[in-house]
């Protein structure tokens, strides 16, 4: 019992520590902007690589529409914490 109220409480600290960081305004949130942006760049990069690769191995599906978006989809949920960056909320174990 002891180990498991220990993780809650360094649980619940975390996420103090989060809503403290993260921003509150607009304007506070602009500052985060281009990390973001380039994160998403480099993430969806990786996904047309992926996309274009199929397709030129001469894949008919690769080039569908839901294909493509479900690949899109795919990456942004798996890097979701990486584009997030500093703004990502704690993880939760």
């Amino acid at each position: 019992m002891g180990k498991k109220k220990r993780e809650e409480k360094l649980k619940r600290k975390a996420l103090e520590e989060w809503e403290k960081r993260r921003p509150k305004t607009f304007r506070e949130a602009l500052k985060y902007f281009p990390g973001v942006f380039l994160r998403t760049s480099l993430v969806m990069m990786g996904a047309v690589a992926l996309i274009l690769l199929l397709a030129a191995f001469g894949l008919p599906w690769a080039q569908s529409f839901w294909f493509q978006l479900l690949v899109y989809l795919g990456f942004y949920l798996a890097f979701q914490r990486f584009i997030m960056g500093p703004l990502a909320p704690p993880r939760v174990k």
